[in-house]
C-alpha cells in the first residue's frame, strides 16, 4: 500500500560534506609514496581535458557517480562546456578512459590556495592507482601554481572518499550542511546542494528532481 505522507523528503531533511584540508607538499608526498615498491604502470596515463572530448568526459563524469553515494544529477554536454578546463585532468588505463579530477586555484589578497572540486574513478578501474596518479598530478598542479594548502569537499555518507582523501594526509577543516530541498529563493551557491563543480556554475537540480541524486 503506498503511503499516506506526501512529504518530499521524509527522511533526511539536509546534507553535509566535510571541508578537508592538507598541506599540498604532504599530499604529494604521500601520492608519491604510493608507488614505493611498485612498478609505476605505463598505461595509466593523465592528460587536461580537451573541449574535443567534452562529451566522452561527460559520460565518464557521470558513470563514476553512478555507484556513488554522493547526491547526483547526471552532468550534461552543454553543462560541462560552461567548465574552465585548465585544472581538469583525465586519466586513461590501457587507452580507455578511467577517472578524472577536477583543479581549481584560488587567489586571495594575502594567499593562494587549491581546490579539488571533483574526482571519480570508474567502479571497475578503481584500486588500480588511477585516482593516486590523478592526485599527484593535482598536487603537481597545485605547486606550479603556488598553492600551499589545497581543500576538497567530500560528502559524509561517502566512506571510501573519506579514507581514500584521508590517506594523502587531507584532515576534516570544517563542515557545510545544506537543505535537501532547494528553494528559488537560495541565491548563493553555497546553499546549493552537491559536489563544486556543479555550485561553480551557479547551477541547480533540474525541475522536478529534487528528489535525486543532485550533483
Amino acid at each position: 500500500m503506498a503511503s499516506e505522507n506526501t512529504e518530499p523528503y521524509p527522511m533526511t531533511k539536509s546534507r553535509s560534506y566535510l571541508i578537508m584540508k592538507a598541506e599540498t607538499k604532504e599530499a604529494l608526498k604521500l601520492a608519491e609514496s604510493w608507488w614505493v615498491g611498485k612498478e609505476i604502470p605505463s598505461y595509466v596515463k593523465i592528460h587536461s581535458l580537451d573541449m574535443n572530448e567534452i562529451e566522452a568526459f561527460v559520460d565518464l563524469y557521470n558513470r563514476c557517480f553512478l555507484a556513488s553515494p554522493d547526491p547526483f544529477c547526471p552532468l550534461t554536454p552543454e553543462d560541462a562546456r560552461k567548465l574552465d578546463t585548465e585544472g581538469i585532468f583525465v586519466a586513461q588505463l590501457a587507452g580507455q578512459y578511467a577517472g578524472f579530477i577536477a583543479c581549481f586555484i584560488e587567489k586571495q589578497t594575502e594567499s593562494i590556495y587549491g581546490e579539488i572540486t571533483g574526482i571519480g574513478v570508474l567502479p571497475n578501474r578503481r584500486r588500480k592507482g588511477v585516482a593516486t596518479a590523478l592526485i599527484k598530478r593535482a598536487t603537481t598542479y597545485f605547486l606550479e601554481s603556488g598553492a600551499e594548502d589545497v581543500y576538497c569537499e567530500v560528502y559524509e555518507e561517502n566512506i571510501p572518499s573519506q579514507m581514500l582523501i584521508m590517506a594523502y594526509g587531507f584532515k576534516e577543516f570544517n563542515r557545510r550542511t545544506v537543505p535537501m530541498q532547494v528553494s528559488k529563493q537560495m541565491q548563493s551557491a553555497d546553499e546549493l546542494p552537491g559536489g563544486k563543480i556543479m555550485r561553480r556554475l551557479g547551477l541547480r537540480p533540474r525541475d522536478g528532481c529534487e528528489t535525486c541524486r543532485d550533483i
